[in-house]
């Protein structure tokens, strides 16, 4: 039996930017395509800029009530902490993405088959993360060997994540 993982995040300005880079950058896309062929796709501007703020809040600020604001490894299970106040127990998709310093994760609550939370741990330089070091390393090692191979608790075979 592992022990237990608690990983508290850190509202943090600078991992808010950076998730929110995707949308800035349609934003502007759509605002020089928009100079060059008419103002009507001008509109287009105002959704992109909702999306860039949405996702700064939700990642970077750890505001609204599916924004995740902790994870928690009990045993073999991965559970997820949400500014609601709700846990859930959830999956790792084989989509997430691990390094060295950061992780990108899919997780999937475990109840459904399409909802699923986005989450993107920074662990660089005390300005650039948004989560201790410490817990972090011991999330990355757990994420990385997974569950004990001979124990069925997530209900499927536990995927490589890259």
């Amino acid at each position: 039996m592992s022990s237990r993982i608690e990983l508290t995040l850190i509202p943090s300005h600078a991992v808010g930017l950076l998730c929110a880079l995707p949308w800035m950058a349609l934003t502007l896309f759509v605002a020089a395509v928009a100079s060059e062929f008419g103002s009507l796709i001008m509109v287009l501007v105002i959704p992109s800029l909702v999306g860039a703020v949405f996702q700064y809040r939700r990642t970077g600020l750890l505001l609204g009530p599916a924004a995740v604001t902790g994870l928690r490894v009990e045993g073999e299970q991965l559970y997820v902490g949400l500014g609601s106040g709700q846990t859930h127990v959830v999956l790792v998709e084989s989509e997430s993405r691990l390094g060295a310093h950061f992780a990108i994760l899919k997780l999937r609550h475990s109840g459904t088959t399409s909802y699923t939370y986005p989450v993107v741990l920074v662990a660089v330089t005390p300005r650039f993360r948004n989560i201790p070091s410490d817990a972090f390393r011991r999330l990355r090692v757990w994420l990385r060997l997974g569950p004990t191979s001979g124990s069925k608790a997530s209900g499927r075979q536990t995927q490589e994540i890259h």
